[in-house]
């Protein structure tokens, strides 16, 4: 019997960073394996952070998650701000007819500050969306998969949590954070059969348009082309060797496994998809 993904054929999944990077990667694979999308996305910029993800390419989204035929609704939403998650997950719910079955903690951003020179509004962006934002989005899913007594939910942590990082201290901090919510939220809602797991990416290949663009913006930061930008970091955590360099889809391939009926007795795990950054 050959081995496939399943369970996720029929699935509702709210993905949040939907519209750009490994959040539309997985948007468009899931979508390819049979599941609808709520696609949430800031569609804004943060002052003093890369450009992010744009309202065009939030509603490119739904054109190529339309085109796989499959159903998509675009979630313009600031998951900082506890009131527009809340006003976004309903949306989500009315769409679904109230039911959201698998959630991937997706969105993040990232910046370049030495610990001496950090800058507090920075700061704030960085844990606002990675921790408090993720935060509140479980808040207003997780009812829905506790009523059903199933749910699967996906985190997006980082490689560097098995390995520090220079001058991304706020990301590092934020990244071990959303670990320890992959632990206690898997604890607390294992009781109502709800698996909740982790993936830990090296830094991704950069890519043009709706491609990943955080090593886009820091490479712009640091002075640097975008290859040089991603070969440095790459460098600095992955084992050595053209082989260990981390595209989108390694990472989409490991969300999709652990939102899949394959991954069911797997809780509270991390999974590392860094290219040996951990094993170093």
């Amino acid at each position: 019997m050959p081995a496939v993904l399943r369970g996720l054929e029929g699935k509702n999944v709210l993905i949040t960073g939907a519209a750009k990077g490994v959040g539309f990667s997985n948007a468009l694979a899931f979508a390819e394996a049979g599941a609808d999308i709520a696609a949430i996305d800031i569609a804004a910029p943060i002052a003093d952070i890369y450009p992010l993800a744009t309202k065009q390419m939030l509603d490119d989204t739904v054109v190529a998650i339309n085109e796989k035929g499959r159903r998509c609704i675009p979630l313009p939403c600031d998951i900082r701000d506890e009131g527009q998650v809340e006003a976004a997950v309903s949306q989500a719910l009315d769409f679904f007819d109230g039911r959201i079955d698998i959630l991937v903690n997706n969105a993040g951003v990232a910046a370049l500050d030495s610990i001496q020179d950090m800058r507090g509004h920075v700061l704030d962006a960085v844990f606002d969306t990675i921790v408090k934002g993720h935060m509140y989005v479980a808040k207003y899913v997780v009812p829905t998969m506790i009523g059903r007594k199933a749910g699967k939910i996906v985190n997006i942590s980082s490689g560097v949590t098995g390995a520090g990082l220079a001058m991304v201290s706020h990301y590092v901090a934020a990244k071990h954070a959303i670990n320890g919510l992959t632990s206690a939220w898997a604890f607390e809602l294992s009781e109502f059969g709800i698996n909740v797991n982790g993936v830990g990416p090296a830094t991704i290949r950069p890519g043009d348009g709706q491609g990943s663009g955080m090593v886009v913006g820091l490479a712009n930061e640091l002075g640097m082309s975008l290859e040089d930008a991603f070969e440095m970091f790459s460098d600095k955590g992955n084992m050595p060797g053209e082989k260990w360099r981390t595209d989108t889809g390694h990472v989409t391939d490991a969300v999709l496994f652990l939102a899949s009926d394959n991954a069911d007795q797997i809780t509270g795990h991390v999974l590392y998809v860094d290219g040996g950054q951990a094993a170093k």
